[in-house]
């Protein structure tokens, strides 16, 4: 009798642990898995909050935020591909009219820009400020607000034009007289605005492509405004294009002078009308000599040779055929005499009738025109004159007298 009712009790025993452990179980499986009815009784209260309750927390970030800073751009920035200007992904595209606003955001900062106003044929009222003959001035009233977290110090100088013909300027320095406005030339605080104008002298018979708003040369953001028949005017093949990608002339290892050896090297001969061009990387570069002047002179009284001496000419049209911008100075020249004398450009060369002084930034498939102007004695003459690009690399481009 005790052997059973030992047996009996352990066997209720286990029954009832067994019980107790399917109630655990139950329990925990209805907590990972809610029914409809109470996910619906668990969002809702959170899920909707009474409006009284965001609207001081949305107060509350606009007051500790830059104006503008949160926002998105309103143009997103997108690169028109049959464009030969601003295909990176960051470069926003809008149109040149008067009106038009667009925004740049280039990291954390964001830039929007209002053409104001666009006045072909400007005139100023100040005697000194007048175009050279042929020439008129282009100008551009700008409103730019800054709705990113930074200053910024905006000028001019952050601009560029390219017309038609595919020739890049640079911008007025300094125009005054302009009822317009003054130049632009501000730093701006986060979610603050500054006005200005913004003037290119052109030739008459030329008009704009694109201008152009870079706020970083060390970031690849850039704004365009492009003219409004711009994409036809590329695909009808009426404006610039960039050249071949390949250098021209006799390579310097075959050319059996003691100046420009270098496999990289080119040369060609030393006269007007003569086309050259050199690979130096990714980039190339054509240049063209449109004129040369053996004795030029100047009608500005304090730019004159001293005695015994000459000024040696060249007008030289530049094109960029290369992938990236690059940025135009007189160091890049050299002239060397038949005596075996080196000599370097005239930095302050004006009062030409051939044009300034060849400088400035010149944008892929860009084009730009001017002066190089050498001072040498009176019975030299030139033995070649060479372009260097980059000290760096070994790619020069020799013009060799014949």
């Amino acid at each position: 009798m005790r052997r059973f009712m030992k047996v009996l009790l352990i066997g209720a025993g286990g029954l009832l642990a067994v019980c107790i452990l399917l109630a655990v179980l139950i329990q925990g499986g209805g907590s990972e898995k809610p029914t409809p009815a109470q996910v619906a009784g668990a969002t809702t209260p959170t899920a909707a909050p009474a409006a009284g309750t965001v609207t001081p927390q949305l107060h509350e970030l606009t007051a500790t935020t830059p104006p503008q800073a949160a926002q998105e751009p309103t143009a997103a920035p997108q690169a028109t591909p049959t464009l030969p200007w601003g295909t990176s992904k960051e470069d926003v595209h809008a149109t040149l009219v008067e009106g038009q606003t667009a925004e740049l955001t280039d990291g954390k900062e964001v830039y929007r820009l209002t053409l104001e106003k666009i006045v072909d044929g400007a005139a100023s009222t100040n005697p000194f400020q007048q175009p050279k003959e042929g020439n008129r001035y282009l100008l551009f009233s700008i409103l730019i607000e800054n709705a990113g977290t930074r200053s910024h110090l905006i000028s001019a100088s952050n601009f560029q034009l390219r017309t038609v013909a595919g020739f890049d300027y640079e911008p007025v320095f300094a125009p005054v007289g302009f009822t317009e406005g003054d130049a632009l030339s501000q730093e701006i605080g986060p979610g603050g605005k500054a006005r200005g104008i913004v003037v290119f002298e052109l030739p008459t018979d030329q008009q704009p492509l694109f201008l152009k708003f870079d706020p970083n040369p060390i970031t690849s953001a850039e704004l365009y405004f492009d003219a409004p028949n711009a994409l036809e005017l590329v695909q009808s093949g009426a404006t610039s294009q960039p050249v071949a990608a390949a250098p021209e002339g006799t390579p310097g290892d075959q050319a059996g002078k003691s100046w420009g050896t270098s496999k990289n090297d080119r040369h060609v001969p030393l006269v007007a009308g003569q086309s050259g061009a050199i690979a130096d990387g990714k980039q190339v570069y054509r240049i063209t000599l449109l004129a040369i002047v053996d004795g030029a002179t100047s009608s500005n009284m304090f730019v004159q040779p001293k005695e015994g001496h000459k000024f040696w000419l060249v007008q030289v049209q530049f094109e960029n055929a290369g992938t990236s911008s690059t940025i135009l100075t007189s160091t890049e020249w050299a002239l060397r005499t038949q005596d075996g004398f080196d000599y370097e450009p005239e930095i302050m060369a004006t009062g030409f009738a051939e044009g300034e002084i060849l400088s400035g930034e010149v944008g892929p498939g860009g084009r730009k025109q001017g002066i190089v102007v050498f001072q040498i004695p009176q019975d030299a003459q030139p033995l070649f004159l060479k372009f260097d690009p980059n000290p760096f690399t070994s790619a020069e481009l020799y013009f060799d007298a014949q």
